[in-house]
């Protein structure tokens, strides 16, 4: 063996040191390095923390999730019993692990927007908190307004005693009563009576329907003096009455209201060559509507008309009638509370085109100003013009006790409110009908 100098010793020494100097610069270097690099981390992790959207009730609890545990409590629904029609149309909510929408109706809105036809007679609220009592077999028209000031419309489906041709008809929600007009609690009343009306068409309460039973004769001058009366105990005529007036009174309080037919009566079945000309004559035997777009049911006298009405429907949920002086009348002052047209009972209802129209068609004018515009209000149509309509009222004058309300197409001295009186056999082609339905 070769013998080690000393210098050599010493050399293998020093490069020893050299090498343990250097390998622990490299593991200080890279344990520096590590831990700059793990403080980095943890930094950005605590800065992400800070601005995470991780809410505690958002996590199930037990659960840690960037450093935030949860608190959220899990809800099971599988013992939930509720049903769509249990919920209110449009609302939602967790039945059995599934989400279900709502379809029960309460309101006027909900039933327009569903199209639902109600089974059984239901009161439902309008926009402003009132009552609309809707008939079974019925429902909200798809043009109707969701507020009763604007005229709540109902229309045939499947109304019990209704016929191929009823279904589709259409009546409008009389409020009676204090109505509320917005939101914020405001009224206006309108009071079920019998009524006359200035020359500024004003109306002027005359018999309340509380009074009904009183019997109060209604003295228009000007008119041989006549008496106008709804009821009589001996009448001078065969003129035909109303079904029963103290139930329609009675249920019309009960219900808050009543429906008015949005047209004239409609003869089902008569076509443009049946109406044109003068022998426009509608059978008493033809099926009725109360539909737009068809033309109304003339040359028929008021105990015609009164039957025809009355049994429009045969139902146990409902009565449909010839109109009232009542429900006329009361009408008259709803659509002028309530339409802008304040003096509407005055308006004339001369036709543009001197001949009947259709339902829901035809077009008035003022005569005064010449003024042309639509004859409808809150929904209801040609109560200025078209066609005159036989009433229940009566006149006290024996040859001609039967009357007849309205405008017609072609006299430009009746109006709105006008009474007019005729002969129990008179029919005219200028003289139809208007149902009413009460519940």
């Amino acid at each position: 063996m070769k013998k080690i100098s000393s210098k050599q010793k010493l050399i293998y020494g020093i490069s020893i040191i050299l090498v343990a100097v250097i390998l622990a610069i490299v593991i200080t270097t890279n344990i520096i390095k590590n831990n700059n690099q793990v403080a980095s981390e943890g930094y950005t992790a605590t800065t992400a923390n800070a601005n995470s959207n991780l809410v505690a009730s958002y996590i199930k609890s037990g659960i840690t999730i960037g450093g935030i545990t949860g608190t959220l409590e899990s809800i099971n629904t599988f013992d939930a019993t509720a049903l769509p029609e249990d919920i209110l149309w449009g609302e939602t909510a967790y039945v059995k692990g599934e989400k279900i929408t709502g379809t029960k109706i309460v309101t006027v809105a909900h039933a327009k927007a569903a199209q639902k036809t109600f089974e059984e007679n239901t009161v439902l609220i309008d926009d402003y908190g009132n009552n609309v009592k809707i008939p079974a077999g019925f429902k909200i028209a798809e043009d109707s307004a969701t507020a009763v000031t604007g005229g709540v419309v109902i229309e045939d489906v499947s109304a019990e005693g209704a016929t191929e041709y009823t279904k589709g008809s259409q009546f409008v929600w009389v409020p009676v009563g204090d109505v509320l007009t917005d939101n914020d609690g405001n009224k206006t009343t309108i009071t079920l009576g019998r009524y006359t009306f200035d020359n500024k068409g004003s109306e002027i309460l005359v018999q309340s329907g509380k009074d009904y039973a009183r019997e109060t004769q209604l003295i228009i001058l000007g008119i041989n003096d006549g008496e106008f009366l709804e009821l009589l105990n001996t009448t001078p005529s065969n003129n035909a009455k109303a079904k029963d007036i103290s139930e329609f009174v009675k249920r019309t309080f009960e219900s808050q209201g009543y429906f008015i037919g949005r047209y004239e009566l409609g003869d089902a079945l008569a076509t443009n060559d049946s109406r044109s000309g003068t022998d426009d004559i509608s059978n008493s035997q033809n099926p009725v509507a109360c539909k737009s777009g068809i033309y109304p049911y003339t040359y028929i006298n008021q105990a015609d008309a009164a039957k025809l009405c009355r049994n429009m429907y045969s139902s146990n949920n409902f009565e449909s009638d010839l109109i009232n002086s009542y429900a006329l009348d009361t009408a008259i002052v709803f659509i002028q509370k309530f339409s802008g047209d304040t003096n509407f009972s005055l308006q004339v209802g001369k036709s543009t085109v001197n001949s009947i129209q259709k339902c829901g068609v035809d077009l008035l004018e003022n005569v005064s100003s010449g003024e042309k515009n639509q004859d409808e209000r809150c929904n209801i149509f040609d109560l200025a013009g078209n066609t005159g309509e036989w009433s229940t009222e009566e006149i006290s004058i024996s040859n001609w006790p039967c009357v007849a309300r309205g405008g017609s197409y072609n006299y430009s001295d009746s109006y709105v409110s006008s009474r007019n009186f005729y002969d129990i056999n008179y029919t005219r082609n200028n003289l139809s009908a208007r149902p009413i339905i009460y519940l």
